[in-house]
């Protein structure tokens, strides 16, 4: 493991590397998960072409301190990114964000253009407003989330985990390990991303792809559809979509040698 002191936040950002030779992949994971936990399975997959993995922990998530800043933004998230790849000297990289960190990777890829030549979205947040899991989260006042709500929301996912839900497992394991107000306070930052995110993201030329859950593209009622764009807007734009059978919203954490073979393609140099 890695790591960059940032004096701004006054705390450590960290990350882990993976591989030697070809192009340098960053990953970036879904809210308050470990970057090594929502990806390693996916990003040691031998369909995967040569590349140098970079996986990284958001600030609040995994092994990063959380920062001493109040109401960290999504743009905040994706400067501390662009400070550890400016800390490694590395330009034009492949940048993969699901979920929340297809949000950063957005943002990054604003701010910094010199620093992204590929993008890839795996359910990536581009829409204002959040998903319903992060509009139930911030649907309450942040002390009630803390008391009640993600007691909850921890207990239900520790029965999916004693019941041999791995899903279930890894997001009982992330956010029971963070620090409350942290999560509150990332799923705000989700409901608030700028509404022009999505058209910039639109207007933009270098390569795109979009992974999509299955269940997510044919039953519109589902938990996430509602905050994913709209397949067809996105493909008009340039996108190349891309959709991974059998899984909703959890794709590589249900499917991680399915979801490897799908963006191999988006690997390869």
């Amino acid at each position: 493991m890695e790591s960059l002191y940032l004096p701004q936040h006054d705390a450590f950002v960290r990350w882990h590397r993976v591989g030697n030779g070809g192009p340098v992949v960053v990953w970036l994971p879904g809210i308050g998960f470990p970057a090594v936990g929502n990806f390693l399975a996916t990003a040691t997959q031998n369909v995967l072409p040569q590349i140098q993995s970079i996986l990284i922990d958001p600030l609040g998530a995994g092994s990063s301190d959380a920062s001493k800043m109040q109401g960290l933004g999504i743009s905040d998230q994706a400067d501390v990114i662009a400070a550890v790849l400016d800390h490694l000297c590395h330009k034009s990289c492949f940048v993969l964000g699901y979920s929340m960190g297809g949000a950063i990777a957005a943002e990054l890829t604003q701010r910094r253009p010199d620093l992204v030549s590929r993008l890839i979205l795996a359910e990536g947040n581009l829409l204002t407003g959040g998903g319903a899991g992060t509009r139930s989260m911030v649907a309450v006042a942040a002390e009630e989330f803390r008391r009640e709500s993600l007691p909850n929301m921890l207990a239900g996912l520790r029965t999916g985990a004693l019941n041999g839900d791995k899903v279930d497992d890894f997001i009982l394991s992330s956010w029971g390990h963070m620090d409350p107000d942290v999560l509150y306070e990332m799923a705000a930052a989700l409901i608030a991303l700028r509404p022009e995110l999505e058209q910039e993201i639109l207007n933009l030329t270098l390569p795109r792809w979009y992974i999509f859950g299955e269940t997510n593209l044919t039953d519109p009622d589902t938990r996430n559809a509602s905050n994913l764009p709209d397949p067809e807007r996105l493909r008009a734009a340039g996108f190349a979509i891309r959709v991974l059978k059998g899984v909703g919203h959890d794709l590589m954490l249900s499917d991680p040698q399915g979801f490897a073979a799908l963006i191999a393609p988006a690997l390869t140099p």
